[in-house]
């Protein structure tokens, strides 16, 4: 009889720590974001010379992945993101190709302190605020061959970028892990995109003033929490 009582007593403060915490990963998405950068590469890809340039995703969307950790009793979660988006314009023919490329990846360590809002059948929908800081990496990309000569480019910058956002997760238990969808928007302070090898120097646009990331935008993620002890 004791074994059972034991076994009853394990189970059920399993259950009570389980929810003290949690783990989570999710794919992530961002629209509307790194504007001044995508006029920026609109500004390069016009001054090539030939006719015919076609641009292909100029910073449209964005896309990467989270891992954090969530800390159920005080309701915030911690939580690291890894995301890049970038924009490509090119010209091939029997002379010779032009490729001029542009990537940023951004690399968030950020913090979520959320609050439930409604709750039905164990699916809940939680508003969340968030803290975030960014180190972003610019790399611009200079590939071409004309006349047979050939040029191959790359030039990297970086930037320190703060910012703060609004979330909307909706949380679906399902055995032993929990499904989490989510929507949302972050407003950041970018940086200067500073140059790597020369200190003290900027990235600058055509009218000379200086380059910053665009991180602001609308986000939104899908991913899996699993409780832990």
């Amino acid at each position: 009889m004791k074994k059972y009582i034991y076994i009853l007593l394990l189970v059920t403060i399993s259950k009570v720590y389980s929810q003290k915490s949690e783990i989570f990963t999710d794919v992530s998405f961002g629209t509307f974001t790194n504007l001044p950068l995508k006029d920026f590469h609109n500004d390069l890809a016009d001054e090539i010379p030939f006719e015919g340039i076609k641009t292909t995703d100029n910073f449209n969307f964005n896309y990467g992945f989270t891992i954090g950790f969530k800390a159920n009793k005080i309701n915030t979660s911690f939580f690291y993101n890894q995301k890049v988006a970038g924009s490509k314009s090119s010209l091939a023919d029997y002379s010779g190709y032009i490729k001029l490329t542009n990537e940023i990846k951004g690399s968030t360590f950020g913090a979520i302190y959320e609050k439930e809002l409604s709750r039905k059948d164990k699916k809940t929908l939680h508003i969340g605020f968030k803290g975030l800081l960014t180190f972003s990496n610019l790399t611009l990309a200079n590939n071409n061959l004309i006349a047979n000569t050939r040029t191959n480019e790359i030039i990297n910058f970086k930037s320190t970028d703060f910012g703060a956002g609004l979330l909307f997760t909706y949380r679906i238990p399902i055995s032993f892990f929990i499904i989490r969808s989510y929507i949302g928007a972050d407003i950041y302070l970018g940086g200067k995109l500073k140059f790597k090898e020369i200190s003290g120097s900027h990235l600058t646009n055509k009218n000379g003033n200086a380059l910053k990331t665009g991180w602001t935008g609308i986000n939104g993620g899908l991913g899996i929490a699993i409780p832990i002890l």
